[in-house]
Order: C-alpha cells, then sequence, then structure tokens
C-alpha cells in the first residue's frame, strides 16, 4: 500500500472508492487472517497507516499485522 504518486492516481483512487470498489480495513485484515480481527487491531492497523501516509512511506499491511501480534504475544 502506498499513497498516490500522481494526481491522476489519485483520481483513479477516489473513483474506485466511489463505484464501490474498496474494502473496509477491518475487512482486509480478516481476510489476512482468516478470522475476525478485534477493533483495538483494526486501530492499531489504522494508525500505522497514517504514520506510513505522513513520512510518505509505502505499507505493508502484512507486516504490521505480524508487528503488532508479536508484541501482543510479548505482553500476554
Amino acid at each position: 500500500m502506498r499513497p498516490p504518486k500522481d494526481d491522476e492516481e489519485k483520481i483513479k483512487a477516489k473513483i474506485a472508492i466511489l463505484q464501490g470498489r474498496s474494502k473496509p480495513l477491518k475487512d482486509v485484515i480478516a481476510d489476512i487472517l482468516g478470522e475476525e480481527p478485534e477493533q483495538a487491531l483494526v486501530d492499531a492497523v489504522e494508525n500505522n497507516i497514517l504514520l506510513a501516509q505522513e513520512q510518505g512511506e509505502s505499507v505493508d499491511l502484512s507486516a504490521i499485522l505480524k508487528s503488532i501480534q508479536s508484541m501482543s504475544e510479548k505482553w500476554a
């Protein structure tokens, strides 16, 4: 996942969203994990995505999930 590289790509993304071709983050996470995620996990992933966007970095959703799950296991 990465921010749009130019205005044309940004417009295409907005059109796709308006046409209903997007999925809620919770559904994407559920697809990756194979189970319904807790809201706290969805919030943590969303915060990581927003931070990456602010820093102009691309996002590896699977890596973010693995990192959060690893921390959760250490704290459990």
